[in-house]
């Protein structure tokens, strides 16, 4: 992310762990004084088991680590332009069609309550300090997180499949991903809940259908459920389950997405890979 963000010019000053350890925040407003935007991307990940104990590490890692970077903006004397803090499409919920950044986020749901308090931390920002709110898709890269271990199989000849074929999911390319900060960030006129989605409307068997044209899998072996929620328990709903976004106010300014489908992705992502 940070590669890609200085390739468009910017300086990137990293936030170390050690600032948000201390009990105060002074070291942290120092790191932060004179930087013109603050991007916010806290958090531990969620496709692990959700013990009990976990759960309050997801929580804690999202909320004291915003409400942190929050004080420490909130005591500058010279804020940045623009806060940009992460959230998820997890604030819809997986029922409802398609949401737009507008609507209201799913009831009795862990992930949308989760994403709620933590956006209600960032909230408390300055208000002469633009905020804006992006809700990520599932963020896909062949060079980490979840993806490269999905695609294992395929190496094999084998593509192994999870989830309803026709849940609707949203995704995004990490390009793509850090390329829309760049341009929140240049943006004035953007500010609030921003879906960072592709436009496709993708489903789960369009999805791994892309993957085995792709890698010419031969052969496609489907994970029933119950064997993830065995193996995950709740976090199984991230695979299982999905959320639909449009990103209605990336698509109205003008934004150009390098991988706007699904099989762009796969085509251009790996094409060195494969």
């Amino acid at each position: 992310m940070s590669k890609r963000l200085e390739m468009f010019g910017h300086r990137v000053t990293p936030l170390r762990r050690y600032l948000f350890a201390q009990e105060g925040v002074d070291c942290l407003a120092q790191a932060l004084a004179g930087c013109h935007a603050v991007i916010n991307l806290a958090g531990a990940p969620i496709d692990r088991r959700w013990t009990d104990a976990y759960k309050r590490e997801l929580v804690e890692s999202r909320i004291m680590t915003t409400r942190k970077l929050v004080e420490a903006v909130n005591r500058l004397h010279e804020p940045p332009g623009v806060m940009i803090s992460a959230s998820a499409v997890g604030y819809y919920g997986s029922s409802g069609g398609c949401h737009g950044e507008l609507d209201d986020p799913e009831a009795d749901s862990f992930l949308a309550e989760l994403c709620v308090a933590w956006e209600k931390e960032a909230g408390l920002v300055n208000s002469s300090v633009r905020l804006v709110l992006t809700r990520f898709g599932v963020v896909l890269s062949p060079d980490g997180g979840a993806l490269p271990e999905m695609m294992r199989p395929a190496r094999f000849g084998v593509t192994a499949t999870a989830g309803n074929p026709d849940h609707l999911f949203s995704w995004v390319a990490l390009e793509d991903l850090a390329d829309a900060l760049v341009f929140i960030m240049g943006r004035q006129d953007i500010s609030g809940p921003v879906n960072v989605t592709a436009p496709e409307r993708t489903t789960n068997r369009e999805f791994y259908r892309a993957a085995a044209e792709h890698f010419h899998t031969r052969l496609s072996i489907r994970v029933p459920d119950a064997v993830l929620r065995l193996l995950m328990g709740e976090a199984s709903q991230v695979i299982t389950g999905g959320q639909c976004a449009v990103p209605e106010t990336l698509m109205r300014e003008g934004f150009t997405f390098q991988y706007p489908d699904i099989r762009t992705f796969f085509n251009k992502a790996f094409s060195v890979k494969s």
